[in-house]
């Protein structure tokens, strides 16, 4: 995405997306101490950390199908090859490298990692019940999430027409919403919760589809509005309510609500501007994949005698993924986006129109 593409308050949602899960993280499971002393605490911050997952699916199918339909209106169509190309260079280095530290460690009897775990983890399926990655591989379940959404949804994307034919995804989306209501309903906890975290990334690639509709709207909502949407999001996670409520028409709507305050949030507005332009924040916020990998090395419960152990290695997490980012993923990204331009070159589009412009920049996550 070019930089005036870009949305920049974004960087600073998946910031504070990366800083409720480390919360939940250190409050739930960095030392027994929480559950004997404030029970009541876990209780709330277990929903947070899903939150703050969920927040990032939302950004994540958003970009992503937005850099796709740029695609192929600037190409006349999606080059599969090179779609999965960048993803495999986005994700896969830092992972494999989070994994052989892992491992070493394991080696060295520091940590206990199964060989079994391990290769669940690369392959992406920590996220299958009952399949058990363990504390060090198993915050993988939400990568397994969205790498099984990367390979089904460009197939879908294109089966579909739905760069001409949007409607067609605003459909699956209400299906799946739908779904979700009735597996609740009908105590398909399993179905329930598959569906509606891919939802999640779903909703997102309906902003994305409809953005040129929904961005004028979202930009004269009523900053008390965006406010209220908020303030609903938060209530539906910290908040006891009745079982049809907290079971059915919630999870149900949480990715709209998501979705509206992510992409409506009133960036400007004097109240909230001092946030969601502070570059520090919006940085933090670009190398939150990095962090999201790291922090489990340091929010799990590894013996010390006081929590407070976890809070101290945070700024470690911080400084790892800086330097992983600057002198490693960036270079790993820039490949990808290379071998992607070149793939396009060498093979036709699917859906390809000889008439299209061309335009070989693109966006990058």
């Amino acid at each position: 995405m070019s930089h005036h593409d870009r949305i920049e308050h974004i960087d600073v949602w998946r910031c504070l997306a990366i800083i409720l899960v480390i919360f939940s993280h250190i409050i739930e499971f960095s030392h027994p101490w929480y559950k004997e002393l404030a029970p009541g605490l876990i209780w709330r911050a277990r929903p947070l950390g899903a939150l703050g997952v969920q927040l990032f699916f939302c950004i994540s199918g958003f970009v992503i199908c937005r850099g796709m339909l740029k695609e192929s209106k600037n190409h006349g169509g999606l080059d599969l090859r090179a779609f999965y190309i960048r993803r495999v260079f986005r994700i896969l280095p830092p992972l494999l490298v989070y994994i052989a530290v892992v491992m070493a460690l394991s080696i060295a009897g520091v940590v206990d990692v199964k060989a079994d775990q391990v290769g669940s983890a690369i392959g992406f399926l920590c996220n299958i019940q009952p399949i058990d990655c363990g504390w060090f591989l198993g915050h993988t379940w939400s990568l397994a999430f969205e790498e099984q959404f990367y390979m089904v949804f460009p197939l879908l994307f294109l089966a579909c027409a739905m760069a001409s034919h949007r409607d067609r995804l605003f459909t699956i989306a209400f299906a799946m919403l739908l779904t979700t209501a009735i597996a609740h309903l009908t105590k398909q906890a399993s179905i329930a919760y598959y569906v509606s975290t891919f939802s999640y990334m779903i909703w997102g690639c309906v902003f994305a589809t409809y953005w040129d509709k929904l961005k004028p709207l979202l930009e004269k909502m009523p900053f008390s509005v965006w406010l209220l949407a908020g303030a609903a999001l938060l209530g539906m996670r910290v908040v006891a309510m009745p079982a049809i409520l907290g079971d059915v028409i919630c999870p149900a709507l949480t990715p709209l609500v998501i979705c509206v305050v992510i992409f409506g949030t009133p960036a400007r507005h004097p109240v909230v501007r001092p946030l969601f332009t502070n570059r520090a924040l919006a940085y933090l916020g670009r190398i939150s994949y990095s962090i999201y990998l790291w922090q489990q090395m340091a929010t799990g419960d590894l013996g010390f005698t006081s929590p407070v152990y976890a809070v101290l290695l945070i700024p470690c997490v911080i400084a790892v993924a800086h330097l992983s980012f600057r002198y490693f993923e960036t270079r790993m990204i820039e490949m990808g986006a290379r071998l992607a331009v070149n793939s396009r070159k060498q093979s036709p589009l699917i859906g390809d129109d000889p008439l299209a412009p061309r335009d070989d920049t693109y966006w990058r996550r």
